[in-house]
């Protein structure tokens, strides 16, 4: 039960990299002229964009995030739990199901930073399977 806990435990690093792109993708997207990105100086875009991004996160963005770590949680208990599959085999699936509805998001609403979060999700899995790999002993 407690590696259990430990593997769903480093879930957390999707958080960050979520801020992280979020933070990195807003100030590419005014930088490219991306519409709905371009609307302040680049300070107002650089420092209130510290402050607003977890504002984001826990209000327009909180049933997105229960969502996805909800469906991160049960695919981590069917893959790490069921399945003999490689750590990477796992988390590579985890990816596949879940990409497709942001990029479908993307496109649907013009909003282009699920594309960005979809490329941050993949390199938060490969982070998570640096951390995984001390839990699970292969």
């Amino acid at each position: 039960m407690k590696k259990t806990l430990n593997i769903l435990a480093t879930n957390w690093v999707h958080l960050v990299g979520f801020y992280i792109t979020t933070y990195v993708s807003i100030a590419l997207f005014k930088l490219l002229g991306v519409p709905h990105y371009g609307g302040g100086s680049w300070i107002q875009t650089l420092l209130l964009s510290l402050v607003s991004i977890p504002f984001l996160f826990f209000t327009y963005g909180l049933k997105i995030i229960v969502g996805f770590f909800g469906v991160l949680v049960l695919l981590d208990l069917i893959g790490f739990r069921f399945t003999k599959s490689s750590i990477r085999t796992i988390l590579l699936v985890e990816w596949l199901l879940i990409i497709p509805i942001f990029i479908g998001w993307a496109f649907e609403y013009e909003y282009w930073l699920w594309i960005t979060l979809a490329l941050s999700f993949l390199v938060t899995q490969y982070w998570r399977e640096q951390k995984l790999k001390r839990i699970i002993v292969v």
